[in-house]
Parts: structure tokens; C-alpha cells; sequence
């Protein structure tokens, strides 16, 4: 299998789509579009794993993004990659204390204890 060069533009388009459509199947409770997107943006985290330089000139990017679900994604991977973890963890802790980000807030919340007890994230299973 060819590998791709994922540009930075494409990264932050596909973070911006995947929480777009994450957000709205979580909202209808359409689990499967909602897991098949998840496999997606797993897949952008795998390349990312593997460029810590380009990660860290995109992920930030993406912090101020007003969906709740990009913004905490990108703040997750960047806890899993050990990069920006001070920002990372404000942007999960004011996701969690914010009442209307309903079940975002509480998977912000789980992040959080899960990063804190363990000292680390991991994004899938190898």
C-alpha cells in the first residue's frame, strides 16, 4: 500500500469534517456513522504519530475551533503525542465544566481522569 503524504491543510480539513460529522451522528445517536468517522480520524492520528513536527504546527490550529468535538479531539491527540499537554488540558477541563456540552463535556471529563491516572493516552489498540 502506497503511503500518502497528508499536507497540513488536509489534516486540519479532516479534523474540521470528522468533529462535524461526529458531533451531529452523536446527536442523532447514529453510532455508526459516528464510529466509521472515529476510524477516519484514527487514521490521521497514526500519521501524525509518525511526523511529532507536523502534529505539533497542526493540532494547535485547531484549539479555537467552535466545535466542541474538534477542538477536544485535537486536544486528546495532542495528550496521546505528549505536545502542548498544559493547553490540551484546559481545553478538556472547560469542554468538561461546560453544562452544555452534555455527553462532550463528560467525554472530555473521561479523557481527563483517564490521562491523569494513567500518565498517558492511548488513541487505539495496537
Amino acid at each position: 500500500m502506497k503511503k500518502v503524504k497528508r499536507s497540513k491543510s488536509d489534516i486540519l480539513d479532516q479534523y474540521i469534517n470528522s468533529g462535524n460529522v461526529m458531533y451531529k451522528a452523536t446527536l442523532e445517536g447514529d453510532y455508526k456513522t459516528n464510529n466509521k468517522e472515529g476510524k477516519i480520524i484514527t487514521q490521521v492520528f497514526k500519521h501524525l504519530e509518525k511526523d511529532l513536527e507536523l502534529a505539533s504546527d497542526t493540532l494547535p490550529l485547531l484549539f479555537d475551533s467552535e466545535n466542541v468535538v474538534t477542538r477536544t479531539k485535537a486536544a486528546a491527540h495532542c495528550l496521546a503525542l505528549k505536545i502542548y499537554i498544559d493547553k490540551a488540558e484546559k481545553i478538556l477541563e472547560d469542554a468538561a465544566e461546560d453544562d452544555k456540552n452534555g455527553i462532550f463535556g463528560f467525554n472530555a471529563k473521561m479523557t481527563l481522569k483517564v490521562w491523569r491516572e494513567q500518565g498517558f493516552l492511548k488513541v487505539y489498540q495496537k
